[in-house]
């Protein structure tokens, strides 16, 4: 079942660009007011806006659980800080989210989806240094996912809501992605030289 669903998914993501959402009618639910005359009504939502806020919700709700793991168990100030800024930003992405996405009837999980707990449990079994750099590993695959699932919504999605909180969204995953990178690079440079003066 689970891997039929990334079929799916990945299905969705290999859609050529030149299919925009309004002509792509096998993304909208017959009952969408307007499709008859090709003008979709752009507070309706199609299957598209469906799995996007379903994927965005379950990416945010991580960001937000592990934000809060890197902020006990992180031993490097500037992780403890980033941290602090990923628990900030996607609470407030998620609260907005849920506004953007009112009346969108889409299945959402509660708690974290499999992926998520599998990276929560090896983090827990991680301490000091290593926690770090792996907590911000995670952070930039996580990013990396999230800016290709906001690219791909701006193209597809038809709630207007929701395409203005993709369009307002990337540019700050984007932040968080060079600094997740950056803060990756940095530990990963300095990592050799500790362990030469020791």
């Amino acid at each position: 079942m689970k891997q039929a669903y990334l079929y799916v998914v990945a299905a969705l993501f290999s859609v050529p660009a030149a299919a925009e959402t309004m002509g792509n009618p096998a993304g909208m639910s017959p009952d969408t007011p307007g499709i008859n005359a090709a003008k979709p009504a752009k507070d309706h939502s199609n299957i598209q806006d469906k799995l996007f806020v379903r994927q965005m919700t379950i990416g945010g709700r991580a960001e937000v659980e592990l934000g809060r793991l890197a902020q006990q168990k992180g031993v490097d100030e500037a992780v403890k800080g980033f941290a602090e800024r990923m628990l900030a930003d996607h609470s407030k992405g998620n609260d907005r989210l849920m506004r953007a996405a009112k009346g969108v009837n889409g299945e959402i999980p509660e708690g974290l989806d499999p992926e998520h707990q599998t990276i929560r449990r090896e983090l827990n079994e991680l301490s000091g240094a290593d926690f770090d750099i792996a907590y911000l590993a995670a952070q930039v695959r996580d990013h990396q996912k999230t800016a290709n699932l906001l690219q791909w919504h701006i193209s597809y999605g038809q709630n207007q809501s929701l395409v203005d909180y993709s369009i307002e969204t990337l540019p700050l995953v984007m932040a968080h992605l060079e600094h997740a990178k950056l803060e990756h690079a940095r530990l990963i440079a300095a990592r050799p030289m500790k362990a030469a003066r020791n």
